[in-house]
């Protein structure tokens, strides 16, 4: 009885080792676009017919078959006659998804289906309200959550000098640029990069370059926040400001569409202002002309721990009142009136300057630092 099981089992294995196989290998792109439904193994009979499927995961949809199979038949029937390489190619469908309410967020991932199309709302669809005061909600911001350049939707480089001398305002030492490695996003934050650097523009030469972004959004009223690191070289002046879109200052994004009326009839607002060698020092500062068209200022200064930690720098803008705070502590306020006339749309810029005015005098071994931006937001009324 024990030879007859062994001779089965020898007549057996003969018999397997005769067999030829071939093997299937299967592919699909993207990656993650789909798969590749078959029901065996991947190693087969040669001559074998075997049926494969391809399936498509949202949001794609199957193209054709590539590798050693060529065809666009789902499923299709195929001949194992040689080892195969065999391809599912899918692309992205154009699906367009329900959004009710015109918030920008589709119906399936909107927690507020009801706020009113244009409105800012978060990745939810719902308004964000703001931290320090419940009355107002976000209508514009820059989280930063990208990489490379700062957004051009959002961001303009102001890169032409109004100075008739081919410089900057103020004494300044620096030319502005549009080139990432002065501006750029990078790990969350926007960074604005003072370089020390030989840098000509239209014939005139500067030793620093730097960047200045004017926000494409202007607003009248309301609250600005941002979260934002100092500088702590000697010589660099960095300023969160804004002006109003009226100036039609040369460079700027907003031109005429406003207005003409110049510096400072326009008004300016620093919400944040650092000089060159007290960096625990900071300045909030209101410039406007009179009605008689003088020029006029007021300003007040505080001293921080450090600037060198993110800090939020805050300015509540309303008809009868203009504040200006770090971490919603007030340290400015003025009154708004007619005197004072801040009650035209204004815009925000980003900068560092070198030397100048509040730069004062710039260490000789320096070579560059950066303002690092967590986010800016403006805020409205409810």
């Amino acid at each position: 009885m024990k030879n007859k099981i062994t001779l089965v089992l020898i007549l057996f294995f003969l018999s397997c080792s005769d067999e030829e196989l071939v093997s299937l290998s299967f592919f699909v792109i993207p990656e993650n676009a789909g798969s590749i439904v078959y029901d065996g193994n991947n190693s087969v009979e040669l001559g074998t017919n075997i049926k494969i499927e391809a399936v498509s995961n949202s949001p794609y949809e199957f193209v054709r078959w590539s590798g050693d199979l060529d065809g666009t038949n789902n499923p299709i029937d195929i001949v194992a006659s040689s080892d195969l390489n065999i391809v599912a190619e899918f692309q992205e469908t154009n699906v367009v998804l329900l959004d009710s309410d015109k918030d920008g967020v589709p119906d399936i991932n909107d927690l507020c289906p009801d706020t009113e199309e244009g409105t800012y709302v978060n990745e939810s669809g719902c308004l964000v309200i703001n931290e320090f005061d419940q009355s107002y909600v976000q209508v514009w911001g820059d989280e930063f959550n990208y990489q490379g350049k700062p957004d051009p939707e959002l961001w303009h480089h102001q890169i032409l000098p109004p100075n008739p001398n081919g410089g900057w305002w103020n004494g300044e030492l620096q030319h502005y640029t549009d080139d990432i490695k002065n501006s750029y996003v990078d790990n969350g934050s926007l960074k604005i990069a003072s370089i020390k650097e030989n840098y000509v523009f239209d014939g005139v030469g500067r030793d620093y370059t730097s960047a200045r972004l004017n926000s494409k959004f202007v607003f009248e009223y309301g609250r600005v926040d941002v979260r934002a690191k100092l500088p702590q070289s000697e010589g660099t002046w960095p300023a969160i400001w804004t002006l109003g879109a009226n100036i039609n200052e040369l460079g700027n994004f907003h031109k005429s569409q406003y207005g003409s009326v110049g510096w400072p009839r326009c008004g300016e607002i620093d919400i944040m202002e650092q000089n060159g060698w007290d960096k625990k020092k900071l300045y909030g500062t209101f410039h406007w002309a009179t009605p008689s068209g003088d020029y006029a200022s007021y300003g007040l200064t505080t001293d921080l721990n450090s600037s060198s930690v993110y800090r939020i720098y805050s300015m509540e803008w309303t008809k009868d009142q203009i504040k200006i705070m770090v971490d919603n502590k007030v340290y400015v306020v003025m009154n708004n009136n007619n005197d004072v006339p801040f009650d035209n749309p204004h815009y925000i810029l980003l900068n560092i300057a070198m030397g100048g005015n509040l730069g004062g005098n710039i260490n000789p071994d320096y070579t560059s630092d950066i303002m690092e931006l967590d986010y800016v937001r403006v805020f409205q009324k409810q």
